[in-house]
Parts: C-alpha cells; sequence; structure tokens
C-alpha cells in the first residue's frame, strides 16, 4: 500500500500549517499570518497589535480593522510599506509581507468580528458636543467640511473607499489627524485630509477624535 505524504505527517505527529504554496484558502492563510507571522525573519504577528479579531488596543491606540474593507486594509498596508503613510510602528511589521500575504490578511480582518472595547478613560460630553458638530456640520469659517461627507454617516465609512471610523480609539484617532497635520502622512487624495489636519486647532482635533471614539462601530456582514 502506497504511503502519502499526508499520513506521514500524521504518523510523525507533524501538523501542518498553511502557506503561500499550499492549497489552503486565502482567508486560512490570512487568520495564520495575523496569529502567526508569515514565517519570514522578523515576520510579526497582526494580533500583537490588532488582537486575533481585530479589536485593536486602545491603551497602545493600535486601531480597530476588524471589519474595515479588505481593499482599504490591503492599500494601508501597502503604502505604509511605500512610505507614503506615516507608520513607524508598522514600517518595519510588513515589510516581509508579500503582495499575497497582504490580500489574506486584508481579506481575514475584513470579516473579522469584534466588541468595541472600551477606550481608556470615559467620554468627555464638552469635546463630544463639539466633535460632533465638526463632524455633522464641518467649520466652513475655516474651509472645513464634515467629516460625514466622506466618511459616511455616523462615521459608518464609505467602503471600499473612506474608512469607517465610528468605535475607534480616541488615541489612534487624535494620532492620525497630526501625523496629518505635521508627520507627512501622505495617502490621502489630493492632500483633501492633510488640508483639512491642519487647519483644525489642537482642540477640535481633540473634539474630533473624542466624538467618533464614542460612537458604536458598524456592524456588517462581509460575504
Amino acid at each position: 500500500m502506497k504511503t502519502t505524504f499526508s499520513a506521514l505527517f500524521l504518523a510523525a505527529g507533524i501538523i501542518a500549517i498553511p502557506g503561500p504554496s499550499g492549497a489552503a484558502s486565502l482567508m486560512d492563510w490570512g487568520r495564520h499570518v495575523a496569529k502567526a507571522g508569515n514565517g519570514k525573519p522578523g515576520g510579526t504577528a497582526c494580533m500583537e497589535c490588532h488582537r486575533l479579531d481585530g479589536g485593536g488596543m486602545p491603551s497602545i491606540g493600535a486601531p480597530r480593522i476588524s471589519g474595515q474593507p479588505r481593499q482599504y486594509i490591503a492599500r494601508e498596508i501597502r503604502e505604509v510599506k511605500e512610505g507614503k503613510r506615516y507608520g513607524p510602528v508598522m514600517a518595519g511589521v510588513v515589510q516581509n509581507l508579500s503582495p499575497r500575504d497582504i490580500r489574506a490578511v486584508a481579506l481575514y480582518y475584513s470579516r473579522a468580528k469584534s466588541p468595541k472595547l472600551p477606550d481608556v478613560g470615559p467620554s468627555d460630553p464638552a469635546l463630544v458636543a463639539e466633535g460632533k458638530h465638526i463632524a455633522t456640520r464641518g467649520f466652513w469659517k475655516k474651509n472645513i467640511p464634515a467629516c460625514v461627507q466622506c466618511h459616511g454617516p455616523n462615521g459608518y465609512g464609505v467602503p471600499p473607499l473612506f474608512p469607517y471610523i465610528a468605535g475607534q480609539n480616541r488615541t489612534y484617532l487624535l494620532r492620525q489627524l497630526m501625523a496629518y497635520a505635521f508627520l507627512k502622512r501622505q495617502d490621502d487624495p489630493e492632500g483633501l485630509m492633510r488640508g483639512i489636519a491642519r487647519r483644525l486647532t489642537m482642540a477640535q482635533r481633540k473634539a474630533v477624535a473624542e466624538y467618533f471614539s464614542s460612537l458604536k462601530p458598524p456592524v456588517r456582514d462581509v460575504p
């Protein structure tokens, strides 16, 4: 009787893991990269900052990526890798990801589901109210449009181009506004976010971050 490689693996107690050249699905490989990295030197599991379910880590400002559009996740990984998006921590992590790794992990996290994690400390009602005004009505005296014009009603995003920002932690949101304003994050079409972030005052940036972090993230059934 012919012995198969699978039988030998089972007999030896070895469990094969999905890999880029194997028959495992893209989804399986994405989960593996998220959980354990891609096996290359220096590879880091995505879950170390974003958690396996994509809920992020408010305590360190790691964003929630659960349910974000897969095209958006893949684009942001590529642009961090190319230096277009400011991300000093992510830059080292994504360098050894292949195009397939990126597609796989983006697919996995786009379908992951996570509850909203509590932010660091309670919301400030005054900041929430000010942030809501800017987010929903804009601040036209400084040529600042309402955030929801691009990020959708309640900050739920407009897939696949604009991510949801409702329910993101305030540290992450404020950090991105600062990156657009001062740290040369350059992945916004036509420099739109850079212009807005620069025209906002520091207090207004904090207010917008406070407002969107106080909301519940969207729940999507992604096919």
